[in-house]
């Protein structure tokens, strides 16, 4: 009697089965979709235990980047794939390979890729010349694209504004149907005759209520302050570390700890120094072209002729140097949300296209 209760407990324990049976008694065609539905939804739909960590990282898991990518594959390239690892994978993980994430799986246990390391899956990928799928091997997470509200807004606009000079020019041949009212129509034979009523001049309130208007919008119009540092290195720092940096000390811990500091004193020593200047920017078309020349390296060419001047050339010798700029890119988000606020209420007057980097902003040092 001992020996069978343990058997009607293992017969009890496959739940998912007795699930199937009872869906099979309602209907023969829809218990099979679901039997068949239910694996591949599961398998789609698998929330691993690691991804709360990552997400608050920005980052996808490792078994997450199985997925997108395993999805990707097609029946040819896993069994492709898996006749190309038959010396990585063995026979019994390759049974147990049906697609894509679990080939990806198979190589994990494998020790073959891990979350520092995918250098054997983007080869294979590349073996099988499937190359729209190397950017998607990273566990960075891709921004997912949304459209400029500046485009999106500079289109109503300009729908906004073609539609009343259209009716414009339609407005003359409406105007003689509406002239038929009680009120006679005058017909001026000559200019002579009927001359044009003098307009009433508007009283000097309206003109201080106008002024104070305008002043206002004036204050309530945004800037963005932009912060750019410029920085100039040497290309090269052996030749000055070589021979330069040496310890008499016994023991290796307080040899490296000279050693640290003698080299950090001659690295300061060689410092050109930077400089920090914030960019003040009322425009947004000035403040676009300026990321752009900042990101196709216009900026930084510009920038070589100013700092790297012949007295500094002089004063480093023959050594190279090289010139760093950077700029923020949240700063720059949170500047085009700003004098993006400025062409709303502006109603698009005024915004030409600009093309100059930095010649509507003050810069201060």
């Amino acid at each position: 009697m001992t020996s069978q209760r343990p058997r009607h407990a293992t017969r009890a324990l496959p739940a998912p089965q007795s699930s199937s049976s009872r869906s099979s008694r309602s209907g023969p065609s829809t218990s099979q979709g679901a039997s068949q539905s239910a694996p591949s939804s599961s398998r789609s739909h698998h929330t691993w235990p690691e991804e709360a960590v990552y997400d608050a990282y920005g980052l996808y898991s490792l078994h997450r980047m199985f997925d997108i990518v395993g999805t990707h594959l097609t029946h040819r390239d896993v069994r492709v794939l898996s006749f190309l690892s038959v010396d990585v994978i063995d026979e019994y993980e390759r049974g147990g390979i049906r697609d894509g994430r679990d080939f990806l799986l198979a190589l994990e246990r494998q020790g073959r890729c891990d979350e520092t390391n995918f250098r054997h899956i983007l080869q294979l990928l590349r073996i099988i010349t499937r190359h729209d799928l190397l950017p998607y091997v990273t566990l960075r997470k891709r921004q997912t694209v949304c459209p400029d509200p500046v485009d999106q807004y500079l289109e109503e606009t300009s729908v906004r504004y073609i539609v009343p000079r259209g009716s414009r020019t339609e407005s003359p041949q409406v105007t003689p149907h509406r002239c038929a009212g009680p009120h006679p129509v005058l017909h001026c034979p000559s200019p002579a005759v009927c001359q044009p009523r003098p307009k009433p001049a508007t009283p000097t309130p309206n003109r201080k209520r106008k002024r104070a208007h305008s002043v206002a919008d004036c204050r309530e119009k945004q800037t963005c302050d932009i912060r750019l540092r410029v920085r100039a290195e040497y290309c090269q720092h052996d030749s000055a570390l070589q021979g330069n940096v040496f310890s008499n000390k016994q023991e290796a811990l307080e040899r490296q700890f000279e050693r640290f500091n003698q080299a950090n004193t001659i690295l300061k020593s060689r410092d050109l120094g930077s400089i920090i200047c914030d960019i003040k920017f009322s425009e947004l078309t000035y403040l676009d072209a300026f990321w752009r020349d900042y990101i196709n390296g216009s900026l930084l060419e510009a920038l070589k002729g100013v700092f790297i001047t012949d007295s500094l050339k002089q004063a480093v010798g023959h050594e190279a140097i090289k010139l760093l700029v950077n700029v923020d890119e949240e700063d720059y988000q949170a500047g085009r949300r700003k004098l993006l606020r400025n062409l709303m209420m502006g109603g698009g007057a005024g915004t030409g296209l600009g093309s100059g980097v930095a010649g509507q902003g003050a810069g201060t040092s």
